[in-house]
């Protein structure tokens, strides 16, 4: 039995509309693109190294790359490659952790990365950078609208 004059513990308040964005889809969206960049340019290593001739587009220019250019020198390239799909897993966990710095270092580096297919005029890979260059910018874009409405 319960007695009329318990105490009942007060709601919750409800969250700002800040800490709502801080959470919102596009941000935490943004943030996975990094980890789908980082999976993918591993299973493109893999399939690589097995001598299959298929890849995914949104895999990395500079594992494909270190790939082609150390084929005789296997563990440089896999060097090049661990470091690459490092840094993409790292600038996903940061992001997911809403750290503005790591989209923007994100986005330059896989920039960056996409003038290597220009430079071997690979458009698909190319425009696939494009895409996902757009989706992460959206989502650095609203978590720094977000912290600026909180601050």
């Amino acid at each position: 039995m319960s007695d009329s004059t318990d105490a009942q513990a007060p709601a919750p308040p409800a969250p700002s509309a800040s800490q709502t964005a801080l959470t919102s889809p596009i941000v935490q969206s943004a943030a996975r693109w990094f980890w789908w960049i980082a999976g993918l340019s591993l299973v493109n290593v893999a399939l690589f190294q097995s001598g299959s001739k298929t890849s995914f587009v949104m895999g990395l220019g500079i594992t494909a790359l270190s790939d082609a250019l150390f084929a005789s020198n296997k563990p440089v390239g896999f060097v090049i490659d661990a470091l690459a799909v490092g840094f993409f897993l790292l600038m996903g966990a940061q992001a997911s952790r809403r750290k503005p710095w790591a989209f923007y270092v994100g986005l330059a580096v896989y920039a960056l990365d996409a003038l290597i297919y220009v430079t071997v005029q690979q458009w698909m890979p190319v425009a696939f950078h494009a895409l996902a260059i757009f989706f992460i910018a959206k989502g650095a874009i609203s978590l720094r609208q977000a912290l600026h409405n909180a601050g």
